[in-house]
């Protein structure tokens, strides 16, 4: 009988031992879906991470495209105002009377009785007489800065046809810019041939002058 109680006694911590270690085994079900937890874990990660970083790798790529396109509209007004100083380097290199020329040929207002000057010179150097003139703007819309048409009229009589085109020579070759649009005989008789003459000439204004 003292025997059979010792054996007991041995066993017993044994099946405590087995006991635990069977408490301590993981659960069939963690072990087969270990792997599908493991993987939402990191979707859920990579997931929060995209929202997170997401943003601001958006707001990254719109600031730089700013910074780029202030930086282009910097380069290109550089250039604009470099180029803009080398002509104003270039104007001031020009001759006064030069600049007369143009100003005369392409004047900034219509400035008719300079053109009035310029018909009365032509026909007394030609032989030719200018019995009436008148002008019209042929334009409504003024263009800011833009070239502006001016038509002229004129009733015109000359002895021979020569006379005639010796006068518009002259007109054409004056300082002012004149350009003949039609002409058209109007009467014949022992003195000579009247013509009507419609031509245009031009002025650019300024801003200023609209």
């Amino acid at each position: 009988m003292p025997n059979e109680k010792v054996k007991i006694s041995a066993d017993a911590p044994v099946q405590k031992e087995q006991k635990q270690i069977q408490k301590k085994r993981p659960s069939r079900l963690f072990t087969h879906y270990y792997g599908s937890i493991i993987l939402l874990l990191i979707s859920v990660l990579i997931a929060a991470g995209f929202l997170i970083i997401k943003p601001k790798i958006d707001a990254y790529k719109n600031i730089h495209s700013q910074i780029l396109s202030t930086q282009n509209n910097i380069d290109a007004e550089r250039q604009y105002y470099d180029g803009l100083s080398r002509s104003v380097a270039a104007a001031n290199t020009i001759d006064s009377e030069v600049l007369d020329k143009v100003d005369r040929a392409l004047p900034r207002e219509i400035s008719i009785p300079e053109m009035l000057v310029q018909v009365e010179q032509a026909s007394k150097s030609n032989g030719v007489s200018v019995s009436s003139i008148s002008f019209e703007q042929t334009t409504t819309k003024k263009n800011e800065n833009g070239l502006q048409p001016v038509g002229m009229t004129m009733a015109v009589k000359a002895g021979s046809y020569q006379q005639l085109k010796s006068f518009l020579n002259s007109l054409e070759t004056s300082l002012r810019i004149m350009d003949l649009q039609l002409l058209s005989v109007a009467q014949f008789d022992e003195k000579g041939v009247s013509f009507t003459l419609q031509m245009q000439t031009y002025y650019y204004p300024t801003a200023s002058n609209l």
